[in-house]
């Protein structure tokens, strides 16, 4: 695995070519770690995550597969220990810990996604915030070929994504999803053709980048939100209350937020603006 920072831009590159960027427990540990590290530096405004070479990834490496979704090694060493990965009985889900650090990210996160893009590398992809697919991806969810189960993580997301009857369709099947069909059904945002795509990603982060980033961090906190609330069982009035609040925070404090000022004075001045705001608590 790779990182870079340039122009506000971290990217992660998964970089196992070799294997078609197949995912290891250390691998999917170190994936968690570099979107914290990116997510408190002050210099990235966006993270991108990518797959080296021609694919995204493959998903969990067969080979490694009991560890990436269950590992049970040395676990009494790591009891206790903060930002361990998820464990049950079954032991310690790797995967599911990277796609955590993506959905606790504060930044926004966009997933650059080409060629193979399978099982578990779908379920990294679709915990950004956005998905851009070239058009020679290929996209399939897997775990009925393996004789395992998806995580749940994967799985809620999915269902939320596609609904139920297209959830369990590609989760019996394990078929591939052309890219067309894809951007339809929503498992990606966007599909653009593979000659222009490095050009067009490049020009969305520069353009996410250089946005507003009270405006980005908010709105992304806020619809975040509003989909956990979605997700809180019946008759629980905690949720809505809770995101109610955050709506009435945002709005009692966007009038007099430094970015708006700046805006709306460029805006007038038909000038480029700068925004000065940035996250509190990055180092």
């Amino acid at each position: 695995m790779r990182s870079t920072v340039a122009a506000g831009i971290g990217t992660i590159s998964i970089d196992r070519q070799a294997k078609r960027n197949a995912l290891t427990p250390e691998l999917c540990d170190a994936l968690a770690a570099t979107v914290a590290r990116l997510d408190r530096d002050p210099a990235v405004r966006v993270i991108a995550l990518t797959g080296a070479g021609a694919d995204f990834s493959a998903g969990a490496d067969i080979a490694e597969l009991p560890r990436v979704l269950f590992d049970t090694g040395d676990q009494s060493a790591r009891d206790g220990q903060a930002g361990d990965p998820p464990r049950s009985g079954a032991g310690v889900d790797h995967l599911t810990a990277a796609d955590e650090a993506f959905g606790a990210a504060r930044k926004p996160t966009v997933a650059l996604v080409r060629g193979v893009c399978m099982g578990g590398g779908w379920q990294l992809a679709s915990a950004c915030d956005i998905v851009l697919s070239a058009d020679d991806a290929r996209i399939a969810i897997t775990p009925a070929l393996l004789g395992i189960v998806y995580p749940r993580r994967g799985v809620d997301r999915l269902v939320r994504t596609v609904g139920v009857d297209r959830a369990k369709y590609l989760l019996f099947s394990g078929a591939r999803v052309s890219p067309a069909d894809a951007e339809r059904w929503g498992l990606v945002t966007a599909v653009i053709p593979a000659a222009q795509f490095t050009q067009a990603v490049a020009a969305l982060l520069e353009r996410i980048a250089r946005n507003s980033q009270y405006s980005v961090h908010a709105t992304k906190r806020l619809i975040d939100a509003g989909v956990r609330a979605q997700g809180q069982p019946v008759g629980d009035s905690r949720a809505p209350s809770k995101l109610d609040g955050d709506w009435e925070a945002v709005w009692s404090e966007m009038a007099g937020n430094p970015d708006l000022l700046a805006g709306r004075a460029a805006f007038l001045a038909g000038d480029t603006p700068v925004f000065p705001w940035e996250p509190p608590g990055q180092r």
